[in-house]
């Protein structure tokens, strides 16, 4: 079980605090505390299914995927149904790191390739790229102790030294 206090990924929100546990329904449930942007809201999940929960990154772990992120490869996943693909990358963003730095590096390149043969990216690769590069920054701040302005500068510096390649 999860400490109060401690920073855990739901898979539909992301980066959670858990705040401590009801026990007056029905069924225990785990009281966590989400933040987007500048609202925080609070919510239920029932212990019954803690398992789906899981920690945050420690702080050595988000060095390394920050320090390796040029050498890490983009997802090779393809599906001729634009529907079927997306889903599958928003399964991986349920996972938290690293999985949500590659899809993000992933729909990050699909973009490029796509601009530089004067296609128009498809649409569902902004909005898959938004929510995993949401998502990294947010646990990425958790396991450094920083803001996410911080993770946001670090990974712009990133994106400078990226090779196009990948």
């Amino acid at each position: 079980m999860f400490e109060i206090g401690e920073h855990v990924i739901h898979p539909g929100q992301g980066v959670c605090t858990v705040m401590g546990i009801d026990e007056g329904g029905a069924a225990p449930m785990i009281v966590l505390e989400c933040r987007q942007g500048h609202a925080k809201t609070r919510m239920l999940y029932p212990v019954a299914q803690s398992d789906r929960l899981h920690a945050t990154v420690s702080r050595e772990e988000a060095e390394r995927f920050i320090e390796g992120y040029s050498d890490m490869e983009c997802d090779p996943f393809t599906e001729r149904n634009s529907s079927l693909e997306e889903t599958h990358f928003r399964q991986l963003i349920k996972h938290g790191m690293p999985d949500t730095m590659r899809v993000a590096k992933t729909m990050r390149h699909r973009i490029r390739d796509a601009e530089r043969r004067s296609k128009k990216p498809s649409s569902y690769y902004a909005r898959v790229l938004k929510e995993a590069h949401r998502r990294s920054v947010e646990e990425l701040a958790v396991a450094l102790d920083c803001t996410e302005d911080d993770i946001e500068a670090r990974f712009a510096q990133m994106m400078q030294v990226e090779p196009s390649e990948n």
